[in-house]
């Protein structure tokens, strides 16, 4: 299947070239939100490290500290736990950061410095060639300059909605994940299949709508 990605800049490749994706999650779950959209990851790393070897994709977003939740906070957590187990499952490390307790509710605080520390601390060890950064924040700006003096490059991926024009500029290529959405998204307004109802359920419906239809020309005639 041919890809069209929009990159504005020549590309290198590094020959046996290996990457490491970095993926921002607050960032993608604002996007996929305003969207309304489920990301498969799977799919999505596969897309991003096309025929290159991958060390590792990171998965980086932040966590209630304090178990003591309100009701509908904890159910969200829940959840977001049950997301996260099944990014484990699929081979992704996801590493996290206490949520901050705020008046307003909770905040992420340090998921850009662990994130930034991971990519810089990798390049000095020189265990990839090209870090792959899923995020539109332009505050990343200057670990990419950084990983770059190191002789790496540095790709940008991101929706345009949180795209940032300073990041994009930076790096070496990027593309917009909205040209490849449908490979790797699919509505959250998307209808389930119903399962198929067995005979008996099927003669109960069937029968109720006789009844009812018996009991409207019963009312007719009176």
């Amino acid at each position: 299947m041919l890809r069209i990605f929009r990159r504005r800049k020549f590309e290198y490749r590094y020959i046996d070239e290996r990457v490491a994706i970095f993926i921002d999650g607050a960032n993608m779950f604002h996007a996929s939100n305003y969207l309304k959209l489920k990301i498969d990851y799977r799919k999505l790393i596969q897309i991003l490290r096309r025929d290159r070897w991958l060390l590792r994709a990171y998965f980086y977003t932040g966590i209630p500290a304090d178990r003591n939740l309100p009701q509908e906070i904890y159910q969200q957590f829940k959840r977001q736990q049950s997301f996260l187990n099944e990014l484990s499952n699929i081979g992704i490390k996801v590493k996290t950061m206490p949520l901050k307790r705020t008046p307003e509710g909770f905040i992420e605080k340090g998921i850009d410095i662990l994130l930034a520390t991971d990519m810089v601390s990798l390049a000095f060890r020189n265990a990839y060639d090209t870090a792959i950064l899923v995020s539109g924040d332009s505050d990343y700006v200057p670990v990419v300059e950084e990983i770059q003096s190191l002789g790496k490059r540095v790709e940008n991926a991101t929706f345009k909605r949180e795209s940032s024009f300073h990041l994009r500029k930076v790096c070496d290529s990027y593309i917009y994940l909205d040209d490849l959405k449908e490979e790797f998204t699919v509505p959250l307004t998307a209808q389930l299949p119903q399962p198929e109802k067995k005979p008996f359920f099927v003669f109960v419906d069937r029968l109720k709508e006789f009844l009812n239809r018996l009991t409207a020309i019963k009312e007719k005639r009176r």
